[in-house]
């Protein structure tokens, strides 16, 4: 099955103007559907149906967020219990159930817990998710941590991951071994980040470094933040794919995740991403 790409609701939604235009926009440049959050997709359920039901009228299929707490990373941080978690999750799982989503990507557990209670907490939140959900290594999350993930992996087997390694590097300021938990990634957010970034701009667009450069004074110093964490990535992303991932967001946010440029630049960076990934990873 050939890898199927996604882009996100974050930051492209604002350059359409809405999520019916930027639908519009996902199946004109051959994307295979959209990745959102259920707060994305609607204030109440009618309206997060209508949106399901006009990617579907597009041929666009969906892939929808999940959040146990701190949901879509909006306003303060608030503390919460692993009960707390288990119940909003349970929440938002019975609200996805009507959308008939081809993935469910999960930012669940707060990486303040100890690992004892992260355990556990994952164990009790892979017996409510779906069987085509996975678990975001996002920052602020217990697998956030690399080190910390692959024990959780270790002492919890039926975990799924969406693998978002650019969170890594900038936990750990550094890029590190993690081929062995690629045969546990269903999802890929292809985002290419450095130790020091999330996200760096349009890393395989030639015309990118070209503005970087005026901005910054000369190629070298792209050059030494492009292609070490380029390479890396690419290379990581070859082993989930090898292992059975078929699917990836192309997740390039807006500000303060990019450097440079407005809404128009992410969604042509966001498209050129794409181009990139399709032609190094065809069937």
């Amino acid at each position: 099955m050939a890898l199927r790409v996604f882009a996100s609701a974050w930051g492209n939604a604002t350059h359409w103007g809405s999520l019916r235009r930027l639908m519009d926009g996902l199946k004109f440049k051959g994307f295979a559907g959209l990745e959102a959050s259920l707060a994305d997709l609607g204030d109440d359920a009618d309206a997060r149906r209508d949106v399901a039901q006009q990617a579907r009228d597009r041929g666009l299929e969906l892939i929808v967020g999940l959040y146990s707490h701190w949901t879509d990373y909006e306003g303060t941080w608030a503390a919460a219990s692993p009960a707390e978690h288990l119940d909003q999750l349970r929440r938002q799982v019975d609200a996805s159930g009507a959308l008939d989503a081809t993935h469910i990507n999960v930012h669940a557990g707060c990486d303040s817990w100890p690992e004892d209670v992260s355990t556990r907490f994952y164990e009790d939140a892979q017996a409510i998710v779906p069987a085509n959900a996975s678990f975001e290594t996002h920052r602020g999350r217990p697998l956030g941590h690399a080190f910390q993930c692959k024990r959780i992996l270790d002492a919890v087997p039926g975990l799924r991951l969406t693998a978002d390694p650019s969170h890594w590097h900038v936990v750990h300021e550094r890029f590190l071994d993690m081929d062995a938990v690629a045969g546990r990634v269903d999802h890929v957010h292809a985002r290419v980040g450095n130790e020091e970034r999330p996200q760096l701009a349009a890393p395989f667009d030639d015309a990118s470094p070209r503005r970087v450069e005026r901005a910054t004074g000369g190629p070298r110093w792209w050059d030494m933040l492009r292609w070490p964490a380029t390479d890396w990535h690419v290379a990581f992303w070859r082993k989930c794919w090898d292992a059975g991932a078929r699917t990836a967001c192309v997740e390039y946010g807006p500000a303060p995740y990019q450097l440079t440029g407005d809404f128009r630049d992410l969604w042509l960076q966001n498209c050129a991403a794409k181009e990139h990934l399709e032609k190094s990873f065809a069937a």
